[in-house]
């Protein structure tokens, strides 16, 4: 017991200069990709409804809505953010989604407080190891159960990088958890009949963890055993929970090491599927047209229920549906190292008349196989997801390119300036 404790005082007593020098330096490319991945949100209709909800509240003009030209309170300005960020699975996955909350909730507060880029790193950095070390502590039964992880999750490290840029103590830190599990939310249903929610579980966890340090700021009070007690978040959402991996080796092993970025616009699981496909056609031209079958082995996460929808309802379906994507990325031809898969514009159509199968002898780490039979030919590529390696086609500053590539694909070129709505 008293694991929660335990992160409170980590983040307590940790300074920048406990930081490793290239975790560091990961963080400043993870917040470039993030940024671009909010430009891309801006441009989404669902992110700019409910960027629209949060103007018309108002608000004191505290902090930056990204790539918008007007100002809102701390608190819907992390709304907004977070929303913007996840708007279309392309933000970084280091620590859990941590780029859609608690980026938002940490950039806010340093932009109101005026804290410097020593503290934001600082506040960015235990935030995020404190959301992965909670994502890796689960056994992933909370998704069974209908519970959509980075909503959930997601609060606990936002108050903490908003306690750490207030130098809250670890008795202080310990209440802002406690708090921020009140607010642990998000249901899964969006992958069975659509919704826009989804776009919202990043941006409203980025909000209520800030909040949550504001309340223990003011002397709210949280329960001290709220991660491992036993009505806590991992007995009340993934039982049985491996509490050994929650604090095991703090600040001599970061879990958010390496960082993970997208290369697709897709759910994490289907990275490696893409790439395999990807690979497949620059060494073997292929005919869309001529492909009969689509059979793809891999670990059976990839081929959860709800990820094999064949026939999606909307974007946020084609990017969650692991038969959709595979099509997609047969058919699409982008050769530019950030949409080579655009949902939006795609006219997909899945082929096949199996559903997806997992393979238990496939785990972890193991090769995933996508492989295509047309007429007397066969292609069985494999690949594995490279998490924390820059994507395919981009230098050693991932997230300055791909920034880059961003603003001249979404805005092109010069019209970036013209943009009312971006800066």
């Amino acid at each position: 017991m008293n694991e929660t404790r335990t992160l409170a005082r980590f983040v307590a007593d940790t300074t920048f200069t406990d930081l490793p020098r290239r975790l560091v330096e990961n963080l400043k490319i993870t917040v470039l990709d993030t940024f671009g991945a909010a430009l891309v949100g801006t441009r989404q209709p669902w992110a700019q409804r409910i960027v629209a909800v949060a103007k018309a509240l108002g608000g004191a003009a505290e902090a930056s809505v990204l790539h918008h030209r007007w100002r809102t309170d701390v608190s819907r300005a992390a709304l907004a953010n977070g929303v913007l960020v996840g708007a279309f699975e392309c933000e970084p996955l280091t620590g859990s989604h941590a780029s859609g909350t608690v980026l938002p909730a940490a950039l806010a507060i340093s932009e109101r407080e005026r804290f410097d880029g020593v503290a934001f790193l600082t506040a960015l950095a235990l935030g995020f190891e404190v959301s992965a070390r909670i994502a890796r502590t689960a056994v992933g039964l909370e998704t069974v159960r209908g519970f959509h992880n980075p909503g959930t999750q997601g609060p606990f490290g936002a108050a903490v990088a908003v306690g750490k840029l207030y130098g809250f103590d670890e008795a202080r830190l310990t209440d802002a958890l406690g708090i921020a599990g009140s607010s642990s939310a998000g249901l899964l249903e969006f992958a069975w009949s659509g919704g826009d929610t989804k776009r919202l579980h990043l941006g409203r966890a980025a909000q209520l963890g800030l909040e949550s340090a504001l309340l223990a700021r003011q002397g709210v009070r949280g329960p001290a055993t709220v991660l491992e007690g036993r009505s806590g978040y991992f007995n009340a959402f993934s039982t049985p929970p491996r509490l050994e991996k929650l604090v095991s080796r703090l600040g001599r092993e970061w879990a958010i090491e390496p960082p993970s970025l997208k290369s697709y616009a897709t759910h994490v699981t289907q990275q490696a599927v893409v790439q395999a496909i990807q690979d497949l056609k620059r060494e073997h031209p292929l005919d869309p047209g001529a492909i009969t079958r689509i059979a793809i082995r891999g670990a059976p996460r990839i081929m959860e229920e709800r990820h094999a929808a064949r026939e999606p309802r909307d974007v946020l379906g084609g990017q969650y549906s692991l038969p959709f994507t595979a099509a997609v990325a047969c058919r699409v031809s982008r050769t530019d190292a950030v949409y080579r898969l655009n949902f939006s514009s795609a006219s997909a159509h899945v082929i096949g008349s199996r559903h997806p199968a997992g393979d238990r002898r496939h785990r972890r780490g193991r090769r995933a196989r996508p492989c295509d039979r047309h007429e007397r030919s066969r292609r069985e590529p494999g690949t594995r997801l490279r998490g924390g390696r820059e994507p395919d086609g981009l230098s050693p500053e991932p997230g300055r390119d791909r920034t880059d590539l961003l603003l001249r694909r979404r805005c092109g070129g010069d019209r970036a300036a013209e943009d009312p709505g971006a800066r």
